[in-house]
């Protein structure tokens, strides 16, 4: 099984794997360079929670870094430590995460790092919900780019768990290095004809802010791939990829084992598959959060879908030159939403059917945007921030209508 290292979106190198997740044959490491884009901090730190955590140590050294991830000292993520085995990889080049934010005692020495779960924070919806704090509060910049840890990812192919509803042969799972779990998780599937790779780019974003992500491909009924399945499909696929994630926090050899935060897991998808997303939504109360990219459901009878009973916090982009799934699909979809959901539709002037397909301005965005990238990312991340790891420092990105807003919708207050 495959190990990739990856930094501002691009594979860094490979790992095989020997035995267990993670292994690679002769025990070696595989240097990378570190990661960048995403906020570097201040060397030191520690752990820091709603009971005071514990002190960082100073002198530019991370403890309490192994969650799946390895400690981070200096900047030098020394590899994934988990359950069944050691992923490969020797990270330099990320100075520590940043700090504060959250509270429990600094690290001495240094801006406090880590997961600060069980702090106080902002109200979210669905009740009551302890907050995942990491790193430093955040800054409408900082949130635009990718975070501070690191990200690996593996294949999820048949060997981790055989299914006929998406395509074995092209998913992959995203993980953060150096956070402290547990994690939050959600699945991503992409639009009609497009490979995963349309929308591989959310995967080590999201990773890099600590959220566990899987990518897919999709799959008609017998497990063979297929790009052309409909809206339903994906709907079905995203759910079925997160049976796949549960399966992630108990079976043996996953470098997740004992990782995930089960409640809080997400889906998101692009065209068809944001329809899909929707559909989920509006099928599935458990669902913590969902963003739809450009979203694309219509039945036979071109009548486009509604949603009448999503009580899930929901995101939706939009742009206004998209040809496939512009005005009024957007507004149609959003205004179908009830009310007393969070929701919110950003809809971005001079917007393609491509415009949110990636966070970043990777040469795997279909179409890069460059006016709404940044505005991109940072409402994907705090969408997911707010509403999935309750952490309200993001709420305040969410109510800013950006420069490049042709409509901008929401019940957030």
């Amino acid at each position: 099984m495959g190990i990739r290292v990856w930094r501002l979106g691009r594979v860094l190198a490979p790992c095989l794997a020997v035995g267990a997740v993670g292994a690679c044959a002769g025990g070696a490491s595989l240097p990378a360079s570190g990661s960048t884009g995403g906020s570097s901090g201040a060397s030191g730190g520690g752990e820091t929670s709603s009971s005071g955590g514990s002190s960082g140590s100073g002198g530019g050294t991370s403890n309490g870094g192994n969650s799946n991830g390895g400690n981070s000292n200096g900047g030098t993520s020394s590899g994934s430590t988990s359950s069944g085995g050691t992923s490969s990889g020797t990270s330099s080049g990320t100075s520590g995460d940043d700090g504060g934010g959250s509270s429990g005692d600094d690290g001495g020495g240094g801006t406090s790092s880590g997961t600060a779960s069980g702090s106080s924070g902002g109200s979210t919806s669905g009740g009551s919900c302890t907050p995942i704090q990491r790193g430093a509060a955040p800054t409408s910049d900082s949130a635009s780019v990718a975070g501070p840890y690191q990200t690996m990812s593996y294949p999820a192919n048949a060997s981790v768990r055989m299914t006929n509803a998406y395509d074995v042969t092209s998913a992959h799972i995203f993980y953060p290095v150096g956070a402290t779990a547990p994690f939050a998780a959600l699945s991503i599937v992409p639009g009609f004809t497009a490979a995963e790779s349309s929308i591989e780019d959310w995967g080590p974003f999201l990773a890099s802010w600590g959220f566990v992500v899987m990518t897919i491909g999709t799959s008609n009924s017998t497990g063979a791939p297929d790009t052309s399945v409909d809206q339903n499909a994906r709907a079905a696929a995203l759910l079925d990829a997160l049976t796949t994630i549960k399966g992630e926090n108990t079976r043996s050899g996953s470098p997740l084992s004992g990782q995930l935060d089960l409640s809080r897991l997400g889906v998101a998808g692009w065209s068809k598959g944001g329809g899909g997303t929707l559909i989920d939504a509006n099928t599935t109360p458990s669902l913590k959060a969902v963003f739809a990219m450009e979203p694309w459901n219509v039945d036979n009878s071109g009548n486009v879908g509604t949603y009448p009973n999503d009580t899930v916090p929901t995101l939706m982009f939009a742009g206004t030159a998209d040809g496939l799934a512009g005005p009024p699909m957007p507004q149609t979809q959003y205004m179908s939403i009830p009310a007393t959901t969070p929701k919110l539709l950003y809809e971005i002037t001079g917007g393609s059917h491509y415009v949110s397909t990636s966070p970043t301005n990777s040469t795997t965005d279909m179409a890069p945007d460059s006016m709404s990238t940044g505005n991109v990312a940072r409402f994907g991340l705090s969408w997911l921030k707010v509403f999935m790891e309750c952490d309200d420092r993001f709420r305040p990105f969410l109510l800013v209508k950006p420069s490049d807003t042709a409509e901008f919708d929401t019940t957030l207050m």
